[in-house]
């Protein structure tokens, strides 16, 4: 009779398998470790589906409207704003908030 395995004894038994694979057919694999052999392949493929589902993803990023982000004491040690696009380069002035916001948000339209 077969085992009745969780998910992280088929990863051990998976991963076990894949250290001697080029030495081992699946079918000695299974009957050494007293394994279905559909059962191995199933959860093969399950466990394939679920590192390939752990690739990163983009998240969005809302922008605040408000123009009140840069502070006063800032200001100071800022003096511009470079934002390459491409081969285009933006040089804005820290004083012009809307513009920067104006900028940003369009580009995040156009991409």
């Amino acid at each position: 009779m077969y085992k009745k395995l969780d998910n992280d004894a088929w990863e051990e038994y998976l991963n076990k398998f894949n250290s001697v694979k080029d030495t081992i057919t699946v079918k000695d694999f299974c009957a050494e470790n007293n394994l279905s052999k559909s059962q191995f392949y199933y959860h093969k493929k399950r466990v394939k589906k679920l590192t390939e589902s752990k690739e990163p993803v983009f998240q969005a990023i809302s922008l605040n409207s408000k123009v009140d982000n840069i502070k006063e004491e800032n200001k100071s040690t800022l003096k511009e704003v470079k934002i390459n696009v491409g081969n285009a380069n933006i040089l804005i002035p820290v004083s012009e908030a809307t513009l920067i916001t104006a900028i940003i948000k369009e580009l995040i339209l156009k991409c």
